[in-house]
């Protein structure tokens, strides 16, 4: 059981802060929200945000507040951007790793390939998830199967 737990996220349309919110409630996490300052709104904001994650590139993102060495797992969340992990995240991750702990994972997307994600985010922390799940857009508004994922997600976490 972990004592201190991190849910780091970035959010564009709400749908992963949703999750990363229920998940801190449920494990009496803090949050860090991951905001980036580059302008992602509108369809070039799309295509541009989408290219930007596939090319892996970086990010600036806003001063944060929380020192993942402060914890005993970091919980990452992200939208799934064609199959790549976004900026900002990637940008947190690459600038916080050294002091990731255990890790966990989750992702929304409106289909992508959560595995594929899944294993991109372990190549950049350097180690395993120790939990991974991902809703898509079907999954986010089923109520019945948005909760077996979260009760699943946590219960892998807690083992």
């Amino acid at each position: 059981m972990y004592t201190k737990i991190l849910i780091a996220y970035y959010s564009k349309t709400g749908n992963t802060e949703r999750v990363a919110k229920e998940l801190a409630t449920k494990l009496s996490a803090d949050l860090e929200k991951i905001v980036d300052k580059k302008k992602r709104s509108g369809i070039f904001g799309f295509i541009f945000g989408g290219r930007d994650a596939i090319k892996k590139k970086l990010t600036e993102i806003e001063t944060l507040t929380k020192n993942p060495a402060d914890y005993d797992l970091i919980i990452l969340g992200t939208p799934n951007w064609g199959t790549a992990i976004t900026p900002a995240l990637r940008t947190y991750i690459e600038k916080q790793k050294a002091d990731f702990k255990n890790v966990a994972f989750f992702q929304t997307s409106g289909g992508g390939d959560e595995k594929k994600l899944a294993t991109s985010v372990e190549e950049v922390i350097g180690k395993k998830l120790i939990a991974t799940v991902g809703f898509n857009t079907a999954e986010l508004k089923d109520k019945n199967i948005y909760d077996q994922k979260i009760t699943t997600f946590i219960n892998t976490i807690n083992k």
